[in-house]
């Protein structure tokens, strides 16, 4: 069967033949604990693979709507909102329009929560300007401030201690630098702790699974060389071209140099270098080899998959398993709420125009006192707030 190539992938299938270790092993009954192992890492392999396939090519289709469709959504209504920022500053100082001290106060912090929202969305020097107009603390003090009230917070509720390379960032890479901090401490307790309470057995244990670990590679190394030998292109081993053994001997390489196990069986298995009989008879040291192999394999695997996913997460973030069809219909929501987003600034930039109508809006605009009681937890979510992507609305935050 013909599988869809891909460069960034950690185990590239290639072309293979009609049969793969997949098919062989899936129709053929495991007769050992070892061989049902054997078999159920190379289908989750398999699987894997197949998934992390089909988020390299869904990347392709997610970025071009991005440039298509949301991105210039985004700009036209960060333009809406922008002008919507300079209308009120001008509205700000007509007698007419602002009258008395809590209106201009209520004024004031819509001018400000929205100027706020849109240099996190984009830094601007204008408008760090206009903000730090209307602000008894600029911009830029006020977030060294927030970045310092938070380290501190971190600091408390982690027990950990953040070095000034670390606080560089914003508050969300603070809090992630914390959180890997504290588990690294951890795990270093645990660490030296079972040092300590390390016995002979242990030791020995150790020591053999380092020798495995040699047995391991020389298996792979065994492997290889026996391709190598079969497509060296002065060698008539095979009926192959010379062209189609130079390109089988570039995937050969690329799976050898991946320490890629299951890469190169598919390849054996091509080139009718083994057959099914090899791969389900396999003797128990050597199968127990591969096994440690695969599990390598798949831990790969699942690290690059997680990394595919983790951009999707912000717009599907309480989906365990996240399917493309997922970010679709996300992306479509989003889309939706922007263009909904988009009018209603169209709406509010013709009606805040009016005196009258500015003044009904302010009127029942209302303003955020700060928090009751302190509380670290909901102080740390609240700048975390500030600090995250901010809502499309320059209203209440």
């Amino acid at each position: 069967m013909s599988r869809t190539p891909r460069q960034k992938s950690l185990f590239d299938p290639g072309d293979s033949s009609e049969l793969t270790v997949t098919d062989v092993l899936t129709h053929t009954k495991p007769q050992t604990r070892q061989q049902a192992a054997f078999r159920h890492l190379v289908r989750q392999i398999d699987a894997q693979r197949s998934r992390v396939v089909e988020w390299h090519t869904y990347g392709e289709r997610y970025n071009q709507r991005m440039s298509s469709e949301l991105v210039p959504l985004f700009t036209r209504l960060r333009e809406k909102r922008i002008a919507i920022l300079h209308l009120l500053d001008t509205q700000f100082h007509q007698r007419n329009v602002v009258r008395g001290r809590q209106q201009r106060a209520k004024l004031r912090d819509i001018i400000l929560n929205l100027a706020h929202d849109l240099l996190l969305e984009q830094h601007d020097e204008a408008i760090v300007a206009l903000h730090d107009k209307y602000s008894d603390l600029s911009y830029d003090d006020q977030a060294e401030l927030d970045k310092a009230i938070a380290q501190d917070m971190i600091e408390n509720l982690f027990g950990v201690h953040l070095d000034d390379d670390c606080t560089g960032g914003g508050i969300e890479e603070m809090l992630a630098k914390a959180m890997r901090q504290q588990q690294e401490e951890a795990e270093n307790k645990a660490e030296s702790a079972s040092h300590q309470r390390k016995t002979a057995k242990q030791t020995a244990a150790e020591e053999q699974r380092a020798v495995g670990k040699k047995e391991i590679g020389q298996s792979i190394r065994e492997i290889y060389r026996k391709l190598a030998s079969s497509l060296h292109p002065d060698r008539a081993s095979t009926s192959l071209a010379v062209d189609e053994k130079t390109a089988l001997m570039q995937r050969v390489n690329q799976a050898y140099d991946r320490g890629d196990l299951f890469g190169l069986l598919n390849i054996q298995l091509e080139i009718e270098q083994i057959d099914a009989d090899y791969l389900t008879n396999l003797p128990v040291e050597r199968i127990e080899h591969y096994i440690q192999v695969l599990r390598e394999q798949l831990a790969e695997l699942k690290a690059e998959l997680t990394s595919l996913l983790t951009p999707y997460r912000s717009l599907v973030p309480y989906t365990l398993k996240i399917r493309p069809t997922h970010v679709d219909k996300a992306m479509d929501a989003e889309i939706a709420r922007m263009e909904m987003e988009l009018r209603q600034a169209d709406i509010d930039l013709e009606a805040f125009r009016d005196a009258k109508q500015l003044a009904i809006f302010i009127k029942h605009y209302q303003m955020n006192d700060g928090i009751d009681e302190f509380d670290e937890l909901q102080m740390l979510d609240d700048l975390m707030d500030r600090f995250s992507a901010p809502p499309s609305r320059y209203h209440k935050r």
